[in-house]
Order: structure tokens, then sequence, then C-alpha cells
């Protein structure tokens, strides 16, 4: 079995972390701030940050790959008809964009999976309107994998991460943006929310594999693809500002002992914050899952 077939089994459910917060409200979750917690916790461990880290790297040597694969094949003349040399320009930037994300993924311990990718029809490469429809989709798929690591990311307790998987998210959602307009979509950004198509990251590699970007039997082309990268219209080339910080106070009237108390209520709340829930709730279900943990010391000591 590969690395990336062994990441793609590792599963943790988005949903479980969420469970019982639809229909019937907060209401249902307030009594669940154990089995949430406990959830977060399994997903730090089904989901390891390191696979995370390299199947990010590697899609970003995909990018790379494929969009220097597109700019060179229009200047060869292979696309019908031509892709104007405003949008040849677009998608110069993108690709340098993806040479810095990769980077930066790196410096984090990110390590590519594989360098060498297919490309299930090599029509991508002469029928702009299919290589665009296939553009926007991917950055889809990427944008949701980013969503899919924030549930991890809440586990570790790495509002960091966070921060910077956004910022990394945001950038590849203005590339399907502009996918979508190339394409002659109108309107292009014609989404309200960004779709969450995975509960991992791992389901994402493996969407990948399915469609036969890795692994394929289709043409084979490898980083960086041919072509100068060029990184003249990009600025911001590195994640900026501080990192958020989710650490939650201490609840009034309640010690800050380290065991259960007050920390298993910042932890909570910390996890809760990064899953967006309000800070009504979440101080909520902090309070519930500290009052639970005065219950079973006070029971332990009946004991």
């Amino acid at each position: 079995m590969n690395s990336l077939e062994t990441v793609a089994g590792a599963r943790v459910s988005r949903r479980t972390l969420l469970k019982g917060a639809g229909a019937l409200g907060v209401g249902v979750a307030l009594a669940q701030a154990g089995a949430l917690h406990e959830a977060a916790a399994a997903a730090q461990q089904q989901e390891r940050l390191q696979d995370i880290l390299d199947i990010t790297v590697t899609t970003e040597h995909f990018g790379v790959t494929v969009l220097g694969g597109a700019i060179e094949s229009n200047r060869q003349g292979n696309y019908n008809p031509r892709i104007p040399d405003n949008v040849i320009a677009i998608l110069q930037a993108a690709r340098a964009q993806e040479q810095f994300h990769l980077e930066f993924f790196q410096t984090l311990g990110g390590k590519p999976l594989t360098t060498t990718f297919h490309l299930p029809d090599p029509a991508l490469l002469t029928n702009p309107t299919l290589f665009f429809d296939a553009l926007q989709a991917q950055e889809t798929r990427e944008v949701a994998a980013q969503i899919a690591a924030f549930s991890t990311f809440t586990a570790l307790k790495r509002p960091d991460l966070v921060k910077v998987s956004f910022q990394y998210a945001a950038e590849e959602a203005e590339h399907r943006l502009l996918a979508n307009y190339a394409a002659g979509k109108r309107p292009a950004n014609d989404l309200g929310f960004a779709p969450a198509l995975y509960d991992t990251v791992a389901e994402f590699a493996a969407d990948l594999r399915r469609l036969g970007f890795i692994g394929g039997s289709g043409p084979a082309i490898t980083y960086p693809g041919p072509g100068r990268i060029d990184p003249t219209n990009v600025t911001n080339r590195t994640p900026d500002g501080p990192a958020v910080n989710c650490t939650a106070p201490a609840m009034p009237g309640m010690p800050n002992t380290g065991g259960g108390g007050a920390r298993g209520s910042q932890d909570t709340l910390q996890v809760l914050g990064l899953l967006g829930l309000g800070a009504a709730a979440a101080g909520a279900l902090a309070r519930l899952a500290a009052r639970d943990a005065a219950r079973a010391t006070a029971r332990s000591h009946e004991d």
C-alpha cells in the first residue's frame, strides 16, 4: 500500500463534531459537550497533521505543473480558440501563487507524495472550455479540503494553522472565480458559501486518484511543467498577520487547576470557537463540560 492510499484510509467525520447541532439546534449540542471534545481528540488521532501537509504540498505541485502545461500549450497554438493574453497573464500569476503555497507548506514539513501527474483527458490542453471547467472544479475541491483540515487544526489547538489555511483557501477561491469568468460563466461568483465536500483531507486525496490526476492512465506531466514560473505580478508571497488568540479566559468562580474544571472548559471553548459556534453557545457548552467534570470528580471521591 503506498503513502497516498494510507492517507486515504484515514477518516474522521466532520459531521460527528457537529452531531446534534442540526434540526434540534444548539439545545441538543449542549448535552453533548463531552462527546464533542472526544470527537475532536479522535480527529487529531485519525487525520495526522503530517498527512494534511503532504497532501497540500502535493496539490500545489499539481497546480504548478498543470498550469505550466496549459500556458505552454497555448503558446504553441494548441488551444482552439486561443486563450487571450490577458487571461494567460492571470494563469501565470496563479502558477506563481501555487509555487509560493507549496514552498510555504514545505517549511511546515510537508513533502510531496508524487511530483508526476496525469491528464485524464488530453483535451484539457486543447479545449479552453474544458480546461477552465476542470480548473474551477479543482479549485472548489482544494477549498473544500482546507475546510476539512480545520477540524484537525482545531483538535490540535492550532489557530495559527487555521489562519494560514484560510489565507491559502481564500486565494484558491479567487482562482475558482477567475476560471469561471474565463469560461464565460455569469455570474462567475455563484456560491453563497464554499461547499464543504469532504470530512477529511484524505477524501480529497482519494478524489485526485479517482479522477485520474494522480496515478492515472492519461498523459503524464512532471513538476514543474514547461516554461519559467513568473512571479512578477504576485505580492504578499508569504502568510502575514498574527495568529488569532483562541484561548478562552477562565470561567468566573472556577479554579484553574489544570485537570478538569476551568482547563476542560477552556479546551472545549477553544474547539467550539474554531468550529464557528457563537460565544454564548460555546460558553454554555463549556460550563456544562465543567459541571460534568466536577460531578465525575465527586463520584470518584465517594467511591
